[in-house]
């Protein structure tokens, strides 16, 4: 799970959490709020009631009594006279329906099942409709009365429900807002976090002096970081140009002792002396191949450090063709001692923009391994073309190959896929290194393709420079 996403869901989270407890308390309030002012109407309409039917009374006026009960009829209504606790008054909807007895002072919610035939008033909409039921207790003029009052709920309950549906709709657009935004706010917080990535992805070894960038006022989390890897490419770029010096200087410094001890074996070797036993002539070859050995690698250490410290190239015209078939014609006289066949299907006449005494080390290395590491009486495949992208060249051999684990690993410098036959060989493990050097110094790109016991293929794909190349 990506930090963004986590991030997402830790906003929505919150905000769908404190939206719900929010939504949780209006709708109790919205819920209780109706009932209080429900009992309130039901305690006025009922002192109401009871004044109006002792009005009537005192002046024995029925016409009044029964007007009002043409006003009340949207109320059940029962009063009781509490000293001889019977009924003394009933509106219209108390004559349909009949409610249980609630203690005064009390209120209630009951559901009585009404029959349609006595429901004449027309209040009720089904059988189980509810009622707000409260009994009071009312003096008034003397008299003590009980009056039960109650009123039905049906659009009471419509009116919650649609509250809830309300609450219910607003917590899932708020739900949607909140992933939204939170997106969009995650996607801001990790905004440097982004430019961070994207620019380590382009530090490498070539390009080590690059630096993430950072503000110079912020002083947040994210700046702090910034700087703690810029600190810690300081401390890589010191160790790498150190390890490179270091390396070159070496190197440089083994070149001379090497190819002085080379030349005195080669003087004692030739040396017409019958005191030198053939052990001793024999151990003497043995050394010569060993210090030739350690020449050819000093060598290639010396050319990679160098290729290492360039960032351009300079450029010109360079006979590539000409440059390829004089290659295959220096390591034909090689090729032909292990019985080794070379195609060359390469059309005259190509010329590109390169070095192209670095195209010839590159383009030499890749044709001594094809050799080297070939079978008795395989076959060397040269072929190239050139088009609007650029030179393509393709340097294709027989072989015991390289299995495919061992490929991604096969540009790195020392890398040997078999030490024991590239020891013997002569190999160092810097050649498929220097290749790939050179090439992208010249903005191209290497491949290396290969199946096991079969075959090997080197790709070279070089673009059609201008005037500099820069890496």
């Amino acid at each position: 799970m990506t930090v963004k996403t986590r991030i997402t869901l830790f906003i929505v989270g919150a905000g769908f959490i404190s939206s719900l407890l929010f939504s949780i308390v209006v709708f109790y309030e919205s819920i209780e709020q109706p009932f209080v002012l429900l009992d309130s109407q039901l305690k006025e309409e009922a002192y109401r009631t009871t004044g109006i039917f002792v009005k009537s009374q005192k002046k024995s006026d029925a016409k009044l009594l029964e007007s009002f009960l043409l006003e009340i009829d949207r109320y059940w209504i029962e009063i009781y006279d509490d000293a001889a606790r019977k009924a003394i008054f009933q509106s219209n909807l108390a004559t349909s329906v009949r409610l249980p007895q609630v203690n005064p002072g009390s209120k209630a919610i009951v559901r009585p099942l009404v029959s349609e035939k006595k429901n004449e008033a027309g209040q009720i909409r089904n059988q189980d409709m509810p009622f707000r039921v409260r009994t009071l207790s009312i003096e008034l003029e003397g008299g003590s009365f009980i009056v039960q009052i109650a009123r039905p709920m049906e659009k009471l309950n419509e009116e919650i429900w649609e509250l809830l549906f309300g609450i219910l709709a607003g917590l899932l657009f708020s739900a949607l807002f909140l992933i939204a935004i939170s997106r969009f706010l995650a996607s801001k917080i990790l905004q440097p976090i982004g430019e961070m990535k994207n620019m380590a992805q382009e530090i490498s070894e070539k390009n080590l002096k690059l630096r993430i960038p950072i503000g110079g006022a912020e002083k947040d989390e994210f700046s702090e970081l910034g700087r703690t890897i810029n600190r810690m490419l300081d401390r890589l770029q010191y160790s790498f140009v150190r390890q490179r010096d270091f390396l070159f200087d070496t190197s440089h410094e083994l070149k001379t002792p090497l190819t002085t001890i080379r030349l005195a074996v080669d003087e004692i070797a030739s040396l017409d002396n019958e005191n030198l036993s053939s052990l001793v002539r024999g151990n003497l070859l043995r050394l010569k191949n060993q210090v030739l050995r350690m020449e050819r690698l000093v060598k290639d250490l010396l050319n990679l450090s160098s290729l290492e410290t360039l960032s351009t190239i300079e450029v010109k015209p360079v006979q590539i063709s000409e440059l390829l078939l004089s290659l295959a014609e220096e390591y034909r006289f090689l090729a032909d001692s292990r019985n080794i066949k070379m195609d060359i299907r390469f059309p005259k006449g190509l010329v590109i923009q390169a070095d192209g005494e670095k195209l010839n080390r590159a383009f030499s290395n890749i044709l001594d391994n094809a050799i080297k590491y070939n079978v008795y009486g395989g076959r060397i495949e040269l072929t190239g073309n050139i088009s609007s992208s650029g030179l393509m060249v393709i340097v294709r051999n027989t072989g015991p190959g390289v299995d495919k684990v061992e490929i991604s690993k096969i540009f790195d410098q020392f890398y040997r896929v078999e030490k024991s036959r590239s020891t013997e060989h002569g190999g160092s493990g810097l050649g498929l290194s220097i290749v790939k050097r050179i090439v992208e110094l010249h903005g191209g790109s290497v491949q290396f393709e290969s199946e096991i016991g079969e075959w090997t293929r080197v790709t070279v794909n070089l673009p059609r420079p201008q005037d500099k190349i820069r890496t």
